[in-house]
């Protein structure tokens, strides 16, 4: 018996201490970052690139974002996420000739809210204030993902420099009739919803200053399930039909081109029927941001007493 004791004395401490991290489990989060789109619009210089090959480092843009971490484990934690960022896209800032004379552009706002699960490669060490400094570098990185929903709205400017929601403008024929020109068919675009879900994916690192407060720095990619947050996806649809049905700003928007719509259908061109955008993969946008973290460890009532 008196080695069973002996023995719960001695392992008491590391008991203990492995479960410090209990104490520190909810956490609160804020901070600002850049976005970035990775859509039809502007993007490499070149045809058929995708994702970070596509990025156009000029149209970054703000972010603010927070949230509310709950860890499970030592390794494990779930984070509820929300922020807003602005997103933008322009055809003038590439040199490749199609997607130039294409000459669209938008901006749109947007706001995100998801729940995500973390996995850390490297377990978090919280910062004690009676540590010896110099001893570790305690590092927290961890892989992150989740499910979400987000709402944005498209919007373009007009020649008048004021700005227009673009949805309502149906650029590509959204809600008319499929047409037939010269033998070929051509399908009005598909109607698309603000509010759409979302799959972020990420990394991030946290670096605790002290038992209560860290930063961290959070790099993501958010895969949607919409080609449409630039308001661009999929053919030209007669520009005469969409000006009859719903006026010049929308006619104007559909096919801004810098140069008038070519008579003979080729490659890169703005006639009914060609491509618009790309349709392959839907619109993708990321998010970089350094936040403050702050650990809610309440207050004990008990004091030792010596």
């Amino acid at each position: 018996m008196r080695k069973i004791f002996v023995i719960a004395f001695l392992l008491t401490p590391f008991l203990t201490m492995s479960q410090q991290w209990k104490k520190t489990r909810k956490e609160v989060i804020f901070g600002l970052g850049a976005a970035n789109l990775l859509g039809d619009l502007g993007g490499a210089d070149q045809i058929g690139t995708h994702l970070m090959k596509d990025l156009e480092i000029s149209l970054t843009r703000p972010t603010i974002a927070g949230g509310y971490r709950y860890k499970l484990s030592p390794t494990m934690a779930v984070k509820g996420y929300g922020g807003w960022a602005r997103l933008a896209g322009n055809d003038l800032l590439t040199n490749e000739p199609s997607r130039n004379n294409r000459n669209l552009s938008f901006r749109t706002n947007i706001f995100t809210a998801s729940a995500q699960f973390e996995y850390s490669v490297i377990e978090e060490k919280a910062r004690s204030r009676y540590a010896r400094r110099g001893r570790r570098f305690p590092l927290n990185v961890y892989f992150f993902g989740g499910l979400g929903l987000f709402y944005f709205n498209p919007e373009a400017q007009y020649l008048d420099g004021k700005w227009y929601k673009l949805k309502p403008l149906r650029t590509e024929g959204q809600g008319l009739a499929t047409v037939n020109i010269d033998g070929k068919t051509i399908e009005p675009g598909k109607e698309y919803s603000l509010i759409q879900f979302c799959i972020p994916l990420g990394i991030g690192f946290k670096y605790p200053i002290n038992r209560e407060w860290s930063i961290g720095l959070e790099y993501s990619i958010t895969k949607t399930f919409t080609d449409y947050l630039d308001d661009v996806s999929g053919t030209y649809y007669p520009n005469d039909a969409i000006r009859a049905a719903y006026g010049d700003v929308a006619a104007y928007f559909a096919d801004p081109s810098t140069t008038p719509t070519r008579v003979a259908p080729i490659k890169g061109g703005t006639n009914p029927g060609e491509k618009r955008g790309e349709t392959t993969y839907n619109d993708s946008f990321m998010f970089a941001w350094l936040y403050v973290g702050y650990k809610i460890t309440g207050t004990s009532k008990s004091r030792v007493k010596f």
